[in-house]
């Protein structure tokens, strides 16, 4: 499926409402992004199943150890369209940190979303996030 230019920017504006709710340390707002059955695999392994875990997980967060971070902007890798109302997005970015903080190139994620359209309004279903390493040494 090609990608028309509309969706392409409604996917967009669901990456941004992420990025808002981050910076705005709002995890419900943050989980409004996910369907109701949705599922997030943070970077640091943590299975969050449903939007009710996945918002009290990330207020937990944002109000402790996230605190007064900001989630980069992600630079798209990859965009497709398995099916007309499914799309994969993977993007790599920087690790969350405070608007000042200059980002460490060493801290960087891919992140895996798979997003579906449900009457007209695109929601991921599944967010996987992984810190990018190599193999530890021998």
């Amino acid at each position: 499926m090609t990608v028309d230019v509309t969706t392409e920017n409604e996917l967009r504006a669901l990456l941004d409402a992420q990025i808002e709710a981050w910076a705005a340390a709002d995890g419900a707002a943050f989980a409004d992004t996910f369907t109701e059955d949705g599922v997030f695999v943070s970077v640091i392994g943590e299975y969050l199943p449903g939007r009710a875990t996945i918002a009290a997980t990330m207020q937990e967060g944002l109000n402790g150890f996230m605190k007064g971070t900001r989630m980069p902007e992600p630079e798209v890798l990859n965009l497709r369209f398995p099916a007309p109302d499914t799309a994969i997005l993977i993007t790599r970015s920087g690790r969350p940190a405070p608007p000042e903080a200059t980002p460490d190139p060493d801290e960087t994620s891919i992140q895996t979303r798979v997003a579906v359209r449900h009457e007209g309004r695109w929601l991921f279903s599944s967010f996987q996030n992984t810190r990018v390493g190599g193999f530890p040494p021998g």
